[in-house]
């Protein structure tokens, strides 16, 4: 079962790696990006970020929503890691079940133009579409949590939305 799915720019890495991993119990670690699914590269980089206890695997979202979606995956703890709200909502909207999702060290690229992003919390930066994106996960889900690492206070993304974009 999903006991994470978490949007993070940086994917696999310290936080994930030891924090998160250790305090979910998980024995499996999913990077489901289609890009980085492709990047030799970027993939033995966050391969050599995963605790050598938890088996990791980088690979494309469809792959990602049939194991996760698998019956033998029921008995797994296995903590999705992905770089966007689309990706978290290709997810939901396949069926899988996580007991939690997060939110943190996301859209640092700040751009501008038309549709600026604007810091919702610390690490964490919004534009209008993000927006859009995160209202069809609530309705999914009900809520994201912005909880950098275990042990800081859990803050509602449907609250800062709120807050933050009138």
């Amino acid at each position: 079962m999903i006991s994470m799915v978490r949007i993070d720019d940086r994917l696999i890495h310290g936080q994930v790696a030891v924090m998160w991993s250790k305090e979910l119990g998980i024995d499996r670690i999913i990077v489901a990006n289609d890009e980085v699914a492709q990047n030799e590269i970027q993939k033995s980089a966050l391969l050599l970020a995963a605790p050598a206890s938890v088996k990791a695997a980088i690979i494309p979202v469809e792959k990602a929503i049939t194991i996760v979606n698998d019956k033998r995956a029921e008995n797994m703890k296995i903590l999705v890691l992905v770089n966007n709200p689309a990706d978290m909502l290709k997810i939901l909207q396949s069926g899988a079940q996580s007991e939690q999702l997060n939110i943190s060290n996301y859209g640092r690229q700040l751009g501008g133009g038309e549709n600026p992003k604007k810091e919702i919390a610390t690490s964490v930066y919004l534009d209008s579409s993000d927006v859009d994106q995160f209202h069809s996960i609530f309705t999914e889900a009900n809520d994201v949590i912005y909880q950098p690492v275990p042990g800081q206070p859990a803050e509602s993304l449907k609250m800062l939305i709120e807050k933050n974009f009138k």
